[in-house]
């Protein structure tokens, strides 16, 4: 969410919240993880665990950290009785497996987020609906991101409570 957003929102919290307070209680919210901890997004997050070559890449990820984590021990252990050119050597070997373990790394992100994107966009409605359900409900004022609050108890979230209702639904 985009600073400017946020600052609108805190804005029109602070402008509203008088109101809001004798009108109803205030609350926060957590679309996505409400989405995220539902059974449908961990099946969904699990089936691309399961998945080969998701499970491929992790371990390339994986063997590439083992060896990194190999080459500094043998630096450490050995690096003060090499050479100049057996230390170049190690250096080019360690830039070489980290810039491979950045391109591992940074193809895992982009196929758990474009799962992430894709259940938000399957249960984005249904979760605007039962936070609405739990709005009429619990009789609240105003419901304000979480991310734009500096503090929130557990009582005053509603996140584990719409994950129930969109678990519920199925």
């Amino acid at each position: 969410m985009g600073m400017m957003k946020k600052i609108s929102i805190v804005l029109a919290a602070l402008m509203f919240s008088a109101g809001a307070l004798a009108e109803g209680k205030v609350v926060v919210f957590n679309m996505q993880a409400a989405i995220i901890q539902t059974e449908a997004a961990k099946k969904s997050l699990q089936a691309l665990d399961a998945d080969p070559e998701f499970a491929q890449m992790k371990a390339k990820f994986e063997g590439l950290r083992a060896d990194l984590m190999s080459l500094d021990k043998d630096a450490q252990t050995n690096g003060m009785t090499w050479s100049p050119e057996k230390k170049a050597e190690h250096r080019k070997k360690v830039d070489y497996k980290s810039a491979d373990l950045k391109l591992a790394a940074e193809k895992l992100k982009a196929e758990r987020n474009a799962v992430v994107k894709k259940i938000m966009q399957e249960h984005g409605k249904k979760a605007q609906e039962a936070m609405n359900q739990v709005v009429t409900a619990e009789g609240l004022g105003l419901v304000l991101d979480s991310s734009v609050a500096y503090f929130a108890d557990a009582k005053h979230d509603i996140t584990a409570k719409v994950t129930e209702k969109l678990n519920k639904r199925k």
